[in-house]
Parts: C-alpha cells; structure tokens; sequence
C-alpha cells in the first residue's frame, strides 16, 4: 500500500524525547528500518537520479525551482502507480517461489526464494507500521499526510494479505525441503498458512504431524502477523472507507 503523493512535503521529525522515550525510540527505529528494504532504496536511487539529470539540466536553479519541478513531474517511482505494480510483481513472484520450492531440487534456488521471503516480509511489516503509526507524525499530522484512497488502501492490504500467505508458505515448503519431509503437499502448506494468518488455526497445530520446532516458530511469527494485518491495518482504514447510504430508515 502507499500514501505517497508527489508534491514534496517539509517532513523533519517532529518528535523529541520530551514525547516519551518509548515514542521516540520507535519512530526513529522504524524509520531506520524503513531505509533497509528494497522498495525504498529503489525510490532513493530513482529520486537521486532525477536530481542528477535535473542538476546536470539546470545547474543554476534555486531549490524552490527544483520543487516546482518535481511536483510537476516526480520520477515514476514516486507516483501513485509504482506500489501497485510492485505489490502486483512480488505476488506473482511469490506463487512462483511456491511452486518452485515444493518442485525443484536445486538448493541454491531454493535459497534464494527464501531469503527473498524473509526480506519481503519484513519490509511490509516495517511498511505497514510506519504508514499506520509513524507518517502521519513524520508528514505533520492530518494536514499533510493523505491517502489516495481507503478504497484502493484497503485493496492493496488484502493484496499484503494474500502476499503474506503465499511467502510464509514458501518458507514452510523450504523447511520441509530442507527435512526431506516426503509427499509434502504444496497446496497443504498454502492453505494451511490462510488459516494460520487468519488465526483460525493454532500454530501448535503445525506440531500434530511436524516434530520440527522451526515450523511451529515461524507459525507463530505468522499468527502474530496476521493479529496486526485483521486488526489493526484493516481496522483502521476499513473504517474510513466512503459510508453507504440506505433508502430505507430502518
């Protein structure tokens, strides 16, 4: 999901120690932590070469001139379309790793999407918390910090969602690779991981015919995930979705 806009926006920190050490310590934490995946380096690259070309264009222009044009035409991967296309490119990349992992023998494939899964999952998870607690504070409160639309939010986390499902059984496929568990049921895995984020299931239940200590930790990772997305995320911007009107009172 995104709540980007392309206007260039005064975003210093506005929080202190006076605000709470507990506070401060996490918004400078995940804004860190934000810096770390992949989705954002690739904007920090794109936006450095647009203010090489630009520079290179107009070496005497002021920074105001400089805003001017970026707000006029940002690099693409400050836009609105850019986080859609790349939600879109990791789920396919996902329902790729799955079926690749339970199929092939090749270790080094199979490692490849794994830690792939790992670092994609964290950069959403650090994503999603910085969008839902910490932008708001970073781009001045409601003023200045806006959504596209709670509609086109609230798609792009059931989006997270799927995209959650599909790499956490990616890295359930990996361990039973990794175990040779035999006759292991790729699409098993995939629906056992929907009732996993959803917390329908119990991550203990992993245990009932997998004595593997990892699975069950990661399960639980999952659940904890899932808590956050179903209750939180989905919470907070479901309830600003356009309200409906009704033709009759009752």
């Amino acid at each position: 999901m995104s709540t980007e806009n392309n206007k260039k926006e005064d975003c210093l920190p506005r929080i202190g120690m006076k605000d709470g050490f507990v506070l401060w310590t996490a918004y400078h934490l995940f804004d860190t932590l934000r810096q770390v995946s992949l989705f954002e380096q690739i904007r920090n690259i794109s936006k450095w070469l647009w203010e090489c070309n630009y520079k290179k264009k107009h070496s005497n222009a002021t920074q105001e001139e400089r805003d001017i044009a970026w707000n006029e035409n940002p690099p693409f991967t400050s836009g609105y379309l850019f986080p859609e296309l790349w939600v879109v490119l990791n789920i396919l990349l996902a329902i790729a790793g799955c079926i690749v992992v339970s199929n092939t023998s090749l270790k080094t494939v199979c490692w490849i999407f794994l830690i792939y899964a790992l670092c994609r999952t964290f950069e959403l998870f650090v994503y999603q918390i910085n969008v839902l607690l910490f932008d708001p504070i970073k781009y001045g409160g409601s003023k200045k910090f806006r959504i596209k639309s709670a509609t086109r939010i609230v798609l792009l986390l059931i989006c997270n969602i799927f995209e959650y499902i599909l790499w956490f059984s990616v890295v359930y496929l990996f361990i039973h690779h990794d175990l040779r568990t035999p006759n292991v049921d790729g699409l098993r895995i995939v629906l056992e991981s929907i009732t996993t984020l959803a917390n329908v299931a119990s991550p203990e239940e992993y245990a009932d015919y997998n004595k593997d200590f990892i699975i069950t930790l990661v399960a639980y990772v999952e659940s904890i995930v899932g808590i956050f997305m179903n209750i939180v995320c989905l919470a907070r911007f479901i309830s600003l979705l356009p309200p409906v009107q009704s033709l009759d009172e009752n």
